[in-house]
């Protein structure tokens, strides 16, 4: 499976077995997100699966697949989130923290990755640190997030995390 898809559908991806037994899984954003969504597309279509797009309320639009496979893999995934980050090879970890941070992230003079599962967002803080980057986890009320504000660490973040459209904006 490709990791950056996997990060985004650990941030924003959504599953549903529905009572017709039709397995579903979505991605939704916000329309100025549009190109987020087209990667998403692409790569669905290039795993060979049959790509829903389509505008759905509060000025959003979703990808969405019907796949049992996918379903599964999604489900597995997100047993164990922390594990399933920590059992990737250097690459794909650097492809699911780009996906994470396409769909968790805030690009504007620092750069936070928010989410509640702490123990994943220890994994990446961990994985970034070896990077290079100085980055620390703050508690914003029932989410947590990683936090770059330092400038190296904020330009060794975009030159090592290439594939992050949310980090292509950052200016620098």
């Amino acid at each position: 499976m490709n990791a950056y898809l996997l990060g985004l559908l650990a941030g924003d991806g959504a599953r549903y077995l529905g009572k017709n037994g039709r397995y579903m899984v979505w991605i939704d954003q916000q329309e100025r997100n549009i190109k987020i969504l087209e990667r998403a597309k692409t790569i669905l279509e290039s795993l060979g699966f049959n790509v829903f797009f389509y505008p759905v309320p509060d000025n959003k639009k979703r990808v969405a697949v019907y796949s049992k496979k996918l379903f599964l893999e999604f489900e597995k995934m997100m047993e164990n989130l922390a594990d399933s980050f920590e059992s990737l090879n250097q690459e794909d970890k650097k492809e699911f923290v780009s996906g994470f941070l396409d769909a968790e992230g805030t690009v504007t003079d620092r750069i936070v990755i928010y989410n509640s599962n702490i123990k994943l967002l220890e994994s990446i803080k961990k994985f970034l640190e070896n990077l290079g980057v100085v980055c620390y986890i703050y508690r914003f009320g029932k989410i947590f997030g990683i936090q770059v504000y330092q400038s190296n660490s904020k330009d060794i973040l975009k030159s090592e995390i290439k594939s992050s459209i949310k980090l292509s904006r950052l200016s620098g």
